[in-house]
């Protein structure tokens, strides 16, 4: 059993039900955390559930069905944790529209004018307007207990703008975009926003069973498990609009060795800026 440095924390994880979304959802129930765990797809979400309950122990998981899309959905979903755990202290948005649904992802290629309408829509609303809707319903919450965390997974750069990867990249782009301005807003809160990615592809069913490399040279999801834990916690306090590659995460290190190894400012802010305003009067 790892140290349970989440006892008493309650995390809402969506994509729960497969992939980093699973493992991440383990590790936190087994960090000591009440995990509610939500996805769209029943099945799947319920072995998940069983298997962070078994690392978590009885009571600690609750699995809900939801639609991070939904603003009703996630109302009653968000009333639900807070009247079942007493408290929702970290959100984690994990749910999203893989790249798999594109034809001939990673094994051919798809111009962007053949993309499908439906897909384009539906990995904007679920990678974009997901987190937002989910991270708007949830802040509240933690800004009226001063304290809360908002984990955002988007992806590595160079997948940002992927030949190939269709809508994908640039919805994790601008949710990257948006993480700057959510941990913006909530400065002074206790309230943070930071971005969690695994550091390049990852053994998840985003990655064709024919793509062109074997699954164990990939990066695989449980390299999320001890950042994401770490996001979680106070240890992270004061942390806040950074973006984290897990691959790079060394627990082993002191904690800023950390921060600086695996850490750079959301969404390259560090970067100077080429846009030209107007002096204020």
């Amino acid at each position: 059993m790892r140290n349970r440095a989440l006892e008493g924390k309650t995390v809402l994880m969506t994509g729960a039900g497969r992939g980093m979304g699973r493992r991440m959802s383990v590790a936190l129930a087994e960090a000591g955390a009440r995990v509610a765990m939500i996805d769209i797809d029943e099945d799947v979400l319920r072995e998940a559930a069983e298997e962070a309950e078994g690392a978590g122990g009885q009571g600690s998981v609750k699995p809900m069905v939801c639609d991070v899309t939904d603003a009703d959905r996630a109302r009653q979903t968000v009333d639900e944790i807070v009247a079942s755990f007493g408290s929702l202290d970290v959100l984690v948005n994990d749910a999203v529209v893989g790249p798999e649904r594109i034809a001939g992802f990673m094994v051919g290629h798809t111009n962007f004018w053949d993309l499908d309408d439906d897909l384009w829509n539906a990995m904007l609303r679920v990678n974009v307007f997901g987190p937002q809707l989910m991270a708007k319903t949830c802040a509240p919450v933690m800004m009226k207990n001063g304290w809360g965390r908002i984990i955002n997974v988007t992806t590595s750069l160079n997948t940002m703008y992927r030949v190939g990867g269709g809508a994908y990249g640039p919805s994790k782009a601008a949710l990257e975009a948006h993480t700057h301005i959510m941990a913006h807003d909530l400065d002074g809160t206790g309230v943070t926003a930071n971005i969690l990615i695994p550091g390049g592809p990852v053994n998840t069913r985003m990655i064709p069973a024919d793509a062109p490399f074997s699954r164990s040279a990939l990066i695989q999801p449980e390299v999320m498990e001890i950042p994401v834990v770490w996001l979680a916690s106070e240890d992270s306090d004061g942390v806040n609009g950074m973006r984290f590659i897990a691959a790079l995460w060394d627990p082993d290190l002191p904690r800023d060795d950390r921060i600086a190894r695996a850490g750079a400012p959301v969404a390259w802010t560090q970067l100077e800026s080429r846009a030209i305003y107007p002096s204020e009067d």
